[in-house]
């Protein structure tokens, strides 16, 4: 190899480097300011207080909590619907089991689906009986241990924290 394409080289490392570095900079932009994008707040239901994540658009209600592989003892996912009606909800990406927890628009529970696990395709849709406007989604064993049943008011607001 000559003494040009040896520079050529080194430079086309270079360029491969400097572009990896960059990528890897945006990327950690993107994670900080997707999870700075978050809206948090307390649920205080039964005999719990959790902190959870609102998903309040069709982007953050249909990603859920697909894809995570850990669901701490005190975290959750409130979902909330433009309307009462009913809320189906699926283990799409799923990897931890939850206790599903609809309430009204009273913030009354109006049905739990206890200890629901993981799922292959096709995913089986759960359903309320009854209009919901909140669906609580908490880890799998939550509702029993904090007394969570139909008629329990949980209390907490929508606007949350980011």
């Amino acid at each position: 190899m000559n003494a040009k394409s040896a520079s050529i080289v080194q430079r086309i490392i270079v360029w491969v480097i400097v572009l990896g570095v960059l990528a890897g900079i945006g990327y950690g932009v993107w994670a900080v300011t997707r999870q700075m994008n978050k809206t948090y707040t307390t649920v205080d239901i039964g005999k719990g207080t959790f902190r959870v994540e609102v998903a309040d658009t069709d982007e953050t209600r249909a990603r859920g909590l697909g894809g995570r592989q850990e669901l701490g003892k005190s975290e959750g996912m409130l979902f909330v619907a433009e309307k009462d009606g009913d809320i189906p909800m699926w283990m799409k990406d799923m990897r931890v089991p939850i206790d599903i927890i609809w309430l009204d628009a009273k913030k009354k529970v109006v049905h739990v689906k206890r200890d629901v696990w993981p799922d292959n395709e096709p995913h089986e849709v759960y359903h309320t009986p009854v209009p919901a406007r909140y669906v609580l989604e908490l880890p799998a064993g939550s509702a029993k241990e904090h007394s969570i049943k139909p008629g329990v008011t949980a209390r907490f607001t929508t606007e949350g924290k980011r």
